[in-house]
């Protein structure tokens, strides 16, 4: 889910530099309960009227037409003089310090916005500025340095409370962002504000309170799009697919040139066996965007329920077309490939994969699943055991060992873990289910295959497969 306010510090930091960069009254200006601080005033009001400063200031106005046209090497050159003729005026610092971090000279910023700070401590720019500067370096402690200063001085700094929590997002501190987002709720409610802690909730697994504050953010603005794609998405996560497809249809109406909301209804509409709506959804999207290669895809996957085996290949292959570094295409033409007995082609297309991303965990649990289709189960165990090293928490690869070995009747107290710890990421899953109680049954623990195999049924009671197992099971009991 993204905000509104985005927490991306490579874009915040752009805003800033364009607000720093930008000469004028309007835009460079930086609230504060006390007055506003614009680039002319901090430069004139600082300077004393000397031939000296009249130097300083026409290589300042140079490093600005410079920084227009887009020339951050000849601005920092006029700046650097400015400075040496006039070193103690803040704001020249400061915008020698904005050409640096344009030019991924952190370091030296870091230097020019330290001198600013010291020279006007009442400036809020360069503190500011320091502080997207060490979040961008990963410095989090040190950009929680600088907001707190600027609370500090200004408890009521929506900009800054808002980046502090920003920046408690990125170290993962949930509960303190929250805390900051709540505080501002309740002294002002705004959509963007609500939408913010909305978000927070829903990373703090909080999907109740999360959709609460969603849906104020859209009562207080009824065309905010990332608010109802927001609602959709936590809808979906608690599988009421209907609100989901509610929130995302309203959306549309809202955006209907977002490429995101298409993948998404497309994507709920599969999952909820409307496969024609799907359809409809994924080819809109390839007329709205014709090179969107994971649109393709996703409609091939839509004609592989359908048993449309073929067309999903020729989706596949167009989308390979615009997209040649994507593994997840290669995997998903190899499937399609087994699908329909050419496990020749599915290995080849599975090795290009494996060619793209070596260490994708994806690439290798399909080889290892080919394997063991084709009976080279040396080689399926070794590709599984791989999965699960490049990715511990592959629960399927767990499964499917696990099952592997239940079938052969081999490794099986080895088995018993492997399926319980897929069962540890989806502890409702009846195909884990039914992989722990196949696995009891081999083992002769009968009563524990019987309890396993019966919530197994329960979760998914279409499945042959479980059913098969529990009536061995139950037989096997009555004698």
């Amino acid at each position: 889910m993204r905000p509104r306010k985005t927490i991306s510090v490579l874009l915040v930091t752009a805003v800033l530099l364009a607000l720093i960069i930008t000469d004028s009254y309007a835009v460079a200006d930086v609230p504060s309960r006390r007055r506003a601080f614009s680039s002319r005033d901090t430069f004139v009001q600082s300077a004393r009227p000397t031939s000296k400063f009249s130097q300083s200031l026409a290589h300042y106005t140079m490093g600005i037409v410079y920084d227009n046209e887009d020339k951050p090497n000849e601005a920092v050159r006029e700046y650097q003089k400015a400075v040496s003729l006039e070193p103690k005026i803040s704001y020249l610092h400061t915008r020698l310090a904005a050409d640096y971090l344009l030019l991924k000279k952190e370091d030296k910023a870091i230097e020019e916005l330290a001198t600013a700070k010291e020279l006007d401590p009442a400036d809020v720019r360069p503190k500011f500025l320091l502080a997207l500067t060490y979040t961008y370096l990963n410095k989090f402690d040190e950009a929680q340095k600088e907001y707190k200063e600027i609370i500090h001085n200004d408890p009521e700094s929506i900009w800054a409370l808002s980046s502090l929590a920003d920046i408690y997002i990125l170290q993962k501190k949930t509960d303190e962002a929250a805390g900051i987002y709540e505080k501002l709720a309740g002294e002002k409610e705004s959509p963007v504000i609500c939408f913010n802690l909305g978000v927070i909730y829903a990373k703090m697994g909080k999907a109740d309170e999360a959709i609460k504050k969603l849906k104020s953010a859209v009562r207080l603005d009824p065309d905010y799009v990332e608010a109802y794609i927001g609602l959709g998405m936590l809808y979906e996560s608690k599988k009421d697919q209907a609100r989901a497809i509610e929130n995302y249809e309203k959306a549309l109406t809202i955006d209907p040139d977002n490429p995101n909301l298409y993948h998404h209804l497309g994507f709920v509409y599969y999952k909820t066996g409307r496969f024609d709506d799907a359809i409809r959804q994924y080819e809109l999207l390839i007329k709205l965007d014709p090179k969107d290669a994971s649109a393709y895809a996703e409609l091939a996957n839509v004609y592989v329920i359908q048993a449309k085996p073929q067309e999903a290949i020729s989706l596949l292959e167009k989308a390979l077309k615009f997209e040649t570094k994507d593994a997840s295409l290669y995997v998903a033409m190899g499937y399609v490939h087994s699908l329909i007995g050419k496990n020749a082609d599915a290995l080849k297309f599975y090795n290009m994969a494996l060619e793209v991303s070596p260490d994708d965990p994806r690439v290798h649990f399909s080889l290892g699943a080919l394997y063991e289709k084709i009976g080279s189960k040396e080689t399926a165990i070794k590709e599984f055991r791989q999965t699960i090293k490049l990715d511990p928490n592959f629960s399927d690869a767990y499964n499917y060992l696990g099952y592997m070995f239940a079938e052969d009747g081999v490794n099986l107290d080895e088995a018993v873990g492997l399926a319980k710890k897929a069962l540890e990421s989806d502890p409702d899953n009846g195909a884990y289910l039914d992989s722990l109680g196949w696995i009891y049954f081999k083992k002769g623990m009968y009563n524990e295959a019987l309890a396993e195999l019966e919530k197994a049924v329960k979760s998914d009671p279409g499945d042959p497969t479980i059913k098969g197992h529990l009536e061995t099971v139950r037989k096997k009991l009555k004698k």
